[in-house]
């Protein structure tokens, strides 16, 4: 029994419970993209044995953490954030048991204070003479698994027994032949001797329908002055009316006489008192079949088995999750049976009455750029009246419920908000982040920790990596008709762009940095056929007409390039607009915004960035974005564009309307002279009434320059490749101690010197322009990050040669990752949902952590190749350099898998602060968990007997990357979730994957054979 315990207790057996919750979650990623997220749920998520997983890793954590000694005082740092994994655990269990979400939908004018719940119920109500038994089940059913209900309520001394036969999710009905069924007729119809508007409709046996001014009746008895039919051994007419029949095979005709039986038969056409009808198929004996169709909106079908005593009735009920179901109700032995399926509402102690749903719009176009509700909280049990202004990121809070702005109706009269209630469960789980991140941080600094026994070991070791503090420090503050177009010349471009402008958050300018990021974000290029974004910007605005039909707008997605008429990746923006001038996308966005964030698909994410940029290439046309002119009287020194209501009288009114025009005149008929005449006067204004607002010649000219250089992105590649050619001599000087490389290394030091001087005016201009320490969002502390590690690299590189490549390449991720940034700048009101201070956090940990890990992988990829080329003459050289670099490895592995977990936490957070779910097992959170749980596995291998071993360690941080490139590319394209870009088919697997899976198999197996073969020697 003691074996039994140790082994329960044991870190094999965390080791095993960690690797099976790690391949629970990856498959669970998979059956939701194959059979739906309810499938997903009921096999994995929601099941019972993932609970009593979640419990033994709970209780052998608990258990280590006791077994390891971890609550004594010199590894609190280490005890806390573990201690943290189980309060998390906690946390997310009261969530799970005791929390609940739901729906609040609200007209304008209207009160309530009902919500409808996110979970499915089925509920069976009894009834006798004013008695009543009710259940009510919360039902998980899916596709994919059958869901056993098998119910039973008395009422009346009279028992009731419920069984759920099967489920038809997204049900559609098919009329197929079968006997036992009844008589159907398939008619196509037309009126007024017009065969446009033709329906097409079923008449069932023994029921009516009406047709216009006629009713046809079908069954075994007559119905008064309607035309009816009925079938015995044949189909039969008889009507009100004189019918004429025509066969579809020629032009013969025969009359009917009224008030008679007729027999009739498929494919003649019946024309009567002004109606046509044509018998397209007579099904004898027939049967609705509910089957599974592709609608997702669709209905789904539950077939009930109910049954009183020796009474049995078969019941189909309809329902969808998130919708109240519909009740159906039957008699049976004197009871009367009421199932419904779906959502039910869930009261609350107050009420939310909806003053005014708010759309805002993006100028001259109908997509939405931002919404919210004005409402107000009567809470009459409290004495409470006030108003709120819900709108995303600005929730109302109120006795434990959060109300976050979700979506809202197509009429835009009402609004959904979404309800959460979770009090406790948030606050333990909050809790438990904040000492994870604290536990974390200080395991850094604190003696005794793993990560302090690696940085000081020996000279050799690497204290390098100590430049994390620094990184995490800076991470908190984070995140053909091209030939008919008018093309501006560089000089009059340039002169434009050294203009003052006032962009959309206020700030004041030159032209040319308010270009440089339009165009960017509209076609995700720094230049466009040669010409730089001041020549695109004032050429767009100079002539509309003709770049309205250049293909710059960027379109990632394959289908929708389709959909609008284009081809490539890149659409113009006639392609975006019908034959009528109707904008084709106007359904699809509001379709898009229609949903709840939680639920956009990455299409609908495509389209509502699409959508942002056809919207930012219309202000450009339209000069909207111009805002030139300082409002002589406006107190608030506001900036205006040409077409805005500006207060100036006299030639300045003149002036502010016709300059613009008058300029794309001048340049459009080749008069540059009178264009920079226009030019200057459009200085001079503001001179004249902007000066006091307007950023200083010197800070322009520097703005201007600094864009020019764009010193970040043109120093990158250096980093990259000086880091990689550094890090390859060095290992070909540990197999050869005869090649000197100590003139590359100076070389390569000076290089990396002037590259590193550039980057630090860099950050000190950016400092310079926008008056702030250059690290207030992603694009800022990324380059800070950069210039941070390779300031590291600088002062440690005595210590080791490896600490300048290796942070060089670092610098160099991360300028990539800031470049990625910077490619898609917010020149207009981000997406509701993104508009988060922790979003941005959020992303730039994550990213960075990637970085870290690389570097692991890296190392463990040298150290293979290292333990490939190991032979009797260099086996020590290469011994102690395996040793050194595994060190590193696993110090980066640490801070990387730190920062990991960090940032999916604070993207917890941002969820939880946006539509009011801080967890809720989209593919991209979980595989980010998957990396968390495998790189856990890894730094934990060193206490599992059989796993201890250099060669394991660097094998596994170069296959465990894998987790990582899944997280990041993987789920973007190969499954459906709120991260994925995927829609139909997913796109196939690049040549290069395979290649490089087999490259690195064939490393992993020489190194494995050769490190074998020399530790029997040893």
């Amino acid at each position: 029994m003691k074996k039994l315990l140790n082994f329960l207790f044991s870190m094999q057996m965390m080791g095993m419970l960690i690797a099976l919750f790690a391949l629970s979650i990856a498959a669970a990623t998979f059956i939701e993209n194959d059979f739906g997220t309810q499938a997903a749920k009921a096999i994995v998520y929601n099941a019972t044995w993932f609970e009593i997983l979640l419990f033994l890793i709970t209780v052998n954590l608990a258990a280590n953490i006791y077994r390891y000694k971890l609550y004594k005082k010199e590894k609190w740092s280490m005890g806390l954030f573990h201690v943290a994994f189980i309060v998390i655990l906690v946390g997310s269990g009261i969530t799970r048991y005791v929390g609940y979400e739901g729906n609040m939908h609200i007209r304008e004018g209207k009160s309530t204070n009902q919500i409808t719940s996110i979970d499915s119920y089925v509920d069976i109500l009894v009834e006798k003479d004013g008695q009543q038994a009710l259940k009510s089940k919360k039902l998980n059913i899916n596709a994919f698994n059958s869901v056993n209900l098998n119910e039973k309520l008395n009422l009346d001394g009279k028992s009731v027994h419920v069984k759920l036969k099967h489920y038809i999710p997204h049900a559609t009905t098919n009329l197929i032949e079968e006997a036992g069924g009844m008589p159907v007729i398939n008619f196509v119809a037309s009126q007024d001797n017009q065969m446009q508007g033709m329906q097409n409709f079923y008449l069932d046996y023994d029921s009516n329908k009406t047709l216009g001014k006629n009713l046809l009746s079908f069954g075994p008895s007559e119905t008064e002055k309607a035309t009816n039919f009925s079938y015995t051994d044949s189909l039969r007419i008889k009507s009100p009316y004189p019918i004429k029949e025509l066969s579809m095979m020629g032009n013969e005709s025969a009359e009917m006489e009224s008030g008679k039986w007729h027999t009739i038969a498929p494919r003649k056409l019946y024309q009567f008192n002004g109606i046509r009808l044509i018998i397209k198929n007579f099904y004898p004996s027939a049967k609705y079949k509910y089957v599974n169709s592709q609608d997702t909106k669709a209905s789904s079908i539950l077939v009930f088995d109910v049954k009183s005593d020796k009474e049995e009735k078969e019941v189909i009920v309809k329902g969808h999750q998130d919708y109240i179901g519909e009740p159906e109700s039957i008699n049976l032995n004197g009871l009367a049976v009421t199932l419904t399926y779906g959502s039910k509402y869930i009261n609350l102690p107050f009420t939310i009455k909806l003053n005014d749903f708010q759309l805002e719009r993006y100028p001259g176009s109908k997509s939405p750029s931002s919404f919210a509700s004005e409402v107000t909280l009567i809470d009459s049990l409290s004495s409470i009246k006030k108003d709120y202004r819900i709108y995303m990121n600005n929730i109302l809070k109120h006795q434990g419920f959060r109300f976050y702005q979700s979506s809202y109706d197509s009429d835009e009269g009402g609004t959904i908000l979404s309800v959460n209630h979770d009090q406790w469960g948030m606050m333990v789980t909050y809790f438990g982040y904040f000492l994870m991140i604290v536990g974390m941080i200080w395991s850094l600094i604190a003696s005794g920790t793993r990560f302090k026994y690696l940085s000081q070991q020996k000279n050799k070791s690497l204290k390098t990596l100590l430049v994390l503090i620094l990184v995490l420090g800076g991470s908190v503050s984070t995140y053909a008709q091209a030939e008919k177009a008018t093309i501006v010349p560089m000089e009059q471009a340039k002169s434009f762009g050294e203009l003052v402008v006032q962009d959309n958050s206020g700030r004041f300018e030159p032209v040319n940095t308010l270009a440089s990021e339009v165009i960017r974000k509209i076609s995700k290029k720094s230049r466009i056929n040669g010409l730089n974004a001041d020549q695109v910007f004032l050429s767009m605005v100079v002539d509309p007409q003709n770049w309205e039909e250049m293909p710059i707008i960027k379109v990632s997605n394959s289908d929708l390039i389709r959909e609008i008429g284009a081809s490539g990746k890149y659409a113009s923006f006639a392609n975006f607009l019908d034959e009528n001038g109707q904008y084709k996308l106007s359904k699809k966005v509001q379709d898009a915004y229609s949903r709840k964030p939680a639920e956009r698909s990455a299409y609908d994410k495509e389209i509502i960035s699409v959508d942002e940029r056809v919207n930012i290439s219309y202000m450009i046309f339209s000069g909207e974005f111009l805002k030139l002119f300082p409002d002589p009287k406006d107190k608030n020194v506001a900036w205006y564009h040409p077409k805005a209501n500006i207060k100036a009288e006299g030639e300045d009114s003149l002036f502010i309307k016709k300059s613009i025009l008058m300029l794309s005149q001048a340049i459009m008929s080749r008069d540059y002279d009178s264009a920079d005449m226009y030019i200057n006067g459009i200085k001079k204004y503001q001179n004249a009434y902007g000066k006091d607002v307007m950023p200083s010649e010197t800070k322009l000219k520097t703005e201007v320059l600094y864009n020019k250089i764009n010193i970040f992105k043109k120093i990158f590649p250096y980093y990259l490749l000086i880091g990689f050619i550094l890090i390859f001599a060095l290992v070909a000087q540990i197999i050869s101690p005869k090649m000197s490389v100590k003139w590359l290394f100076r070389i390569a030091f000076v290089i990396l010197s002037v590259a590193f001087l550039m980057h630090t005016i860099g950050l000190g201009a950016r400092w310079y322009i926008s008056g702030h320490a250059p690290w207030s969002n992603g694009f800022e502390s990324m380059t800070y990050v950069a210039w941070a590690c390779l300031l590291a690299g600088f002062l440690f590189t005595r210590k080791s040669k490896f600490a300048l490549p290796a942070t060089s390449i670092l610098a160099g991720l991360s300028l990539f990752v800031a470049h990625l940034s910077w490619m898609n700048p917010e020149v207009t009101n981000l997406v509701p949902v993104l508009k988060s201070y922790w979003l941005t956090i959020h992303v730039a940990i994550i990213t960075g952590s990637y970085g870290f890990l690389a570097l692991a992988a890296l190392l463990g990829m040298i150290n293979l190749l290292l333990m490939v080329l190991k032979n009797t003459k260099n086996a020590l050289r290469i011994d102690s350099t395996i040793t050194e670099l595994s060190r590193i490895s696993e110090m980066t592995m640490i801070i990387g898998l730190y920062s990991l977990t960090i940032g999916t936490i604070l993207g917890g957070v941002w969820a939880n602060e946006s539509w009011g779910r801080y967890w809720g097992w989209d593919p991209k959170e979980t595989w980010a968990l998957v990396s968390i749980l495998v790189y856990s596995f890894v730094l934990h291998m060193r206490y599992i007997p059989g796993l201890k071993s250099t060669f394991n360690f660097n094998l596994a941080s170069v296959w465990a990357y894998s987790s990582i490139i899944m997280t990041y590319f993987g789920v973007n394209y190969y499954l459906a979730g709120l991260h994925s870009y995927a829609k139909g088919d997913p796109i196939p697997i690049p040549s290069w994957v395979y290649y490089t899976v087999g490259i690195l198999i064939v490393l992993s197996s020489l190194a494995y054979y050769n490190y074998k073969k020399y530790k029997q020697k040893a």
